[in-house]
């Protein structure tokens, strides 16, 4: 048997070289904070998800509240363009407020309601109601908004 010389026993221990950690720990560092970045990222596309949804409810509410409305307030705003909701118990701007852990609460988002009707042609006894609510996002440099329509029936109409 032959004996083998420091150089070729140390080449045969298993391990790792200083540059090869070195490479490893880059690697994973890059790696890690990509994911960071996408948790940090994801968060806010969450947030702007849920002043979405807010908003949406919120028209919702508004267009429940337009079929109660006499039709003497909607025949009242035909043709004013976009104005702030006229009717009783119709705030112009909505706040989403929120509970802090010391029980204090505070306004998270503010939205802008403002609402347009529009007589439909041909007839004295439809109205179209548009409902746009507006707020703003950290991130953006624009606000952003919701529309929904509705389209409304004069049911006691003596020509309808």
């Amino acid at each position: 048997m032959r004996r083998r010389s420091m150089d070729e026993a140390r080449r045969t221990r298993g391990g790792f070289s200083l540059l090869e950690v070195l490479i490893s720990v880059a690697i994973l560092s890059f790696g890690l904070l990509t994911v960071a970045l996408m948790q940090v990222y994801a968060l806010s596309q969450g947030s702007m998800g849920r002043h979405t949804g807010d908003a949406a409810a919120v028209a919702r509410s508004y267009v429940e509240q337009i079929n109660r409305v006499p039709w003497t307030v909607l025949t009242g705003a035909v043709g004013a363009g976009w104005q702030n909701p006229s009717w009783a118990a119709a705030p112009a701007t909505w706040n989403n407020a929120m509970a802090a852990p010391d029980g204090a609460t505070y306004t998270e988002r503010a939205y802008a309601v403002q609402w347009r009707v529009t007589a439909v042609a041909g007839t004295t006894c439809l109205r179209d109601v548009e409902l746009r609510v507006t707020w703003n996002e950290e991130e953006m440099s624009a606000p952003k908004q919701t529309t929904l329509a509705t389209r409304r029936y004069d049911w006691g109409g003596a020509s309808c």
